[in-house]
């Protein structure tokens, strides 16, 4: 019945109005519900799309929606929105659900976009426009330093908090009673946030609670309007006689692993894959395998400067020291269109250095550390930037 009144009620078209323009969509209802084609939502919305069998997956504003074709629901982050239609392919066109567009959309990315049902508009609000780029911005664009940090463009950085949920990470052998990997990552996390927020910079989290976020969509969070992506997590040693003797922080960046302690490293923290209940957003088969050479191409020596300015920041308040930059095939960074990076705050099998991030005082310090490299990452970006420009910004 609620489907049937959706058919119709179901307008003709859609009105998209974006700072890139206006654009009008018609609406088909051919297979019994309104939909739209995803191609010709493609330029107002700036929407990309990756087919993978029953899979599709929408990339729009940062954020990833996951649908399956003939169930009506879509997923994004932790979250799942159930559908009036379900989406589906003709003449080897993706359509997706109106009331994904009119329903879902707003209700996820409220503060960026507005739908007017009487209209049948969907607005993105002006203050919401994405960040600019700095690899686009011309060297006469450059705005006056920021006071704390000397920066001079915009900058926005997702933080990924590891595991959650039913993961809770590693159960942290000198954690105090009751603490795991999850907690200790989320409230770094959120004073990492909060430090470069203070900073003048954008900043927010893959999860902001404790729920369970798929590895591949977390890292998928960091595209269009995001610079880099910067993964928390707490290392551990394995049952042995030098278990409780590693200590201090490793940072590393997405590639093939060069040595056995790298490798275990990454089985660890990708070893979370078995408390995800639903398909992965990652594209999968020769599509994901082109996608992942494209990333290791084009953000490598981006990603492993990133980690080396990081690294050498929190070594210098780390009570273990630092372990040095590394190198290894995280799932969590497979799918970030940008730079970025897995920090290892430290060991939980560690006696002080449990305790270190077990204390708010080595949280903020961590926290204050990562901020540190971050903008000297930018800092160093923006001057790359700034003397690739032509003269005079042209």
């Amino acid at each position: 019945m609620i489907a049937l009144v959706a058919l119709l009620l179901a307008p003709a078209q859609v009105v998209i109005v974006t700072p890139r323009g206006e654009a009008v969509v018609p609406v088909t209802t051919e297979r019994g519900s309104a939909a739209l084609a995803a191609p010709l939502l493609a330029w107002p919305l700036d929407l990309t799309t990756t087919l993978d069998g029953a899979q599709a997956t929408v990339g729009l504003a940062g954020t990833v929606f996951v649908f399956q074709l003939g169930a009506p629901y879509v997923r994004t982050g932790g979250a799942v929105y159930a559908l009036v239609g379900a989406p589906y392919v003709a003449r080897d066109t993706l359509f997706l659900p109106l009331d994904w567009l009119a329903v879902s959309l707003p209700r996820v990315l409220g503060a960026r976009y507005r739908w007017d049902a009487t209209a049948a508009r969907l607005e993105e609000l002006p203050e919401s426009v994405p960040f600019a780029k700095a690899a686009a911005a011309p060297a006469g664009t450059l705005g006056a330093p920021n006071q704390l940090t000397g920066l001079r463009l915009p900058h926005s950085i997702v933080i990924d908090p590891g595991h959650g949920g039913a993961d809770p990470g590693n159960p942290g052998l000198y954690f105090p009673a009751g603490l795991v990997e999850k907690d200790i990552t989320l409230r770094v996390a959120r004073l990492l946030r909060a430090e470069l927020t203070r900073r003048g910079l954008a900043a927010r989290l893959t999860r902001t609670s404790d729920t369970l976020v798929d590895l591949a969509d977390r890292g998928a969070l960091c595209s269009s309007d995001c610079d880099l992506f910067v993964s928390i997590h707490v290392n551990a040693m394995p049952p042995g006689r030098r278990r409780d003797r590693a200590s201090g922080v490793e940072t590393y960046f997405l590639s093939d692993a060069k040595t056995e302690d790298q490798a275990r490293v990454a089985k660890m923290e990708n070893d979370a894959i078995r408390f995800e209940t639903g398909a992965s957003g990652a594209p999968t088969g020769p599509v994901g395998f082109i996608l992942r050479d494209l990333q290791l191409n084009e953000y490598l020596r981006e990603s492993a400067r990133l980690a080396e300015l990081v690294e050498e920041r929190v070594s210098v308040v780390h009570p273990g020291g630092g372990r040095g930059v590394q190198q290894a095939g995280f799932v969590v960074l497979n799918t970030a269109r940008r730079p970025a990076i897995l920090v290892e705050t430290g060991f939980a099998t560690n006696r002080e250095d449990a305790t270190f991030l077990a204390s708010g005082l080595g949280e903020h310090k961590i926290a204050s550390a990562i901020a540190d490299g971050i903008v000297a990452y930018l800092l160093e970006f923006e001057r790359k930037v700034a003397v690739a420009a032509p003269p005079g910004g042209r």
